[in-house]
């Protein structure tokens, strides 16, 4: 990796910040406008057992899991561990069979994160949004959107009475309503978004408000995935996959998930935004990848927590920007072969 430019090291130092201001209001409203709904908790999940209980794999979302085919790769290995993926990847697996024990939530936009799950109201969500339409992982979807979308509220209808989803309290109402229209089983819990016992704690908040257990999610999803397997579930050996955190070298700047926001950041200067990407290396492989000041803060936050991780974790995404000393990089089916 080369050295960081000043712009790129003091935008990482703000986006801590910048999420919890931009989501407060969001994170209170929907924790209260959940409050009715929670009828268990992460405290009531049940642990897995024999094989399942020995290793997992968290499934991420990122572009690896297509290019890589590893959910076709799971499936021919006949993996027995427990599978844990997230809202990001969860139809994607549904249509090749391969049905997660355990699903995460986590991000509280009133409109986007419907979709994972199936949106009635796809069209209307999308008017004046082209977020997935300019960037979407899944490029079937990209094609067909009105198409896919049926096929996975179709999806997750079916599988929904077999989902265990692990609800964070900042989910938005209409992924509650598909959750429960789907007869999903729901296990609610809260982010742990700062330190609670900070006077103005937006945790402590929270936790006021419905008393749920809370976790350290490093600011996004997968990584959340990856504490739920390490600490709740208790499982020794924990794989991750699609877990990116970066992008393939040939993806063009202006289609990577924070281009425009970054572009609003810095007030429309182009010249502004060739400081936020930088280059990595993997060193499976030696392909070169590049990130964004986001996901840089992603894989800083999740290299912080695997410094604590109570279980021996390994990369199998097979690219990508995650790698450091306490995650080892493999190949998925050395790591199913144990």
């Amino acid at each position: 990796m080369t050295t960081l430019p000043a712009r790129f090291e003091a935008l990482v130092g703000e986006i801590g910040d910048i999420g919890r201001r931009h989501h407060h209001d969001d994170l209170l409203r929907n924790a209260k406008q959940n409050l009715p709904h929670q009828k268990k908790t992460i405290r009531d999940v049940p642990a897995p057992a024999g094989e399942k209980s020995k290793s997992a794999l968290v499934i991420s979302a990122g572009p690896s899991l297509r290019k890589r085919s590893m959910l076709r790769r799971i499936l021919d290995a006949k993996y027995t561990g427990t599978v844990v993926a997230i809202d990001g990847s969860l139809t994607a697996c549904l249509r090749e069979g391969l049905v997660p024990d355990y699903v995460l939530t986590l991000d509280p936009h009133p409109t986007r994160m419907v979709r994972w799950f199936g949106d009635h109201d796809l069209e209307e969500h999308t008017k004046n949004d082209d977020y997935f339409s300019r960037q979407d992982l899944d490029v079937s979807f990209r094609a067909k959107q009105k198409e896919t979308n049926a096929a996975n509220i179709e999806l997750v209808n079916k599988y929904g009475p077999r989902l265990k989803v692990v609800c964070a309290s900042s989910a938005p109402g209409n992924v509650v309503a598909r959750l429960e229209e789907a007869k999903c089983e729901i296990y609610w819990w809260n982010p742990l978004v700062d330190d609670p016992r900070a006077p103005d704690s937006l945790t402590k908040q929270l936790y006021d408000i419905n008393k749920l257990p809370a976790f350290n999610t490093g600011g996004n999803v997968g990584s959340a995935a990856f504490v739920f397997a390490a600490t709740k579930l208790k499982i020794p050996r924990v794989g991750v996959l699609g877990m990116d955190l970066g992008y393939y070298a040939e993806l063009p700047r202006e289609q990577t998930q924070t281009y425009f926001e970054l572009l609003k950041h810095f007030g429309g200067d182009t010249k502004a935004i060739a400081d936020c990407f930088t280059d990595f290396k993997f060193p499976l492989t030696g392909e070169t990848f590049y990130t964004d000041p986001v996901y840089f803060w992603y894989r800083k936050n999740l290299l912080q927590l695997l410094e604590q991780a109570p279980c021996k974790t390994f990369n199998c995404t097979e690219g990508g920007t995650l790698f450091g000393p306490d995650i080892a990089c493999v190949a998925l089916e050395d790591f199913i072969r144990g």
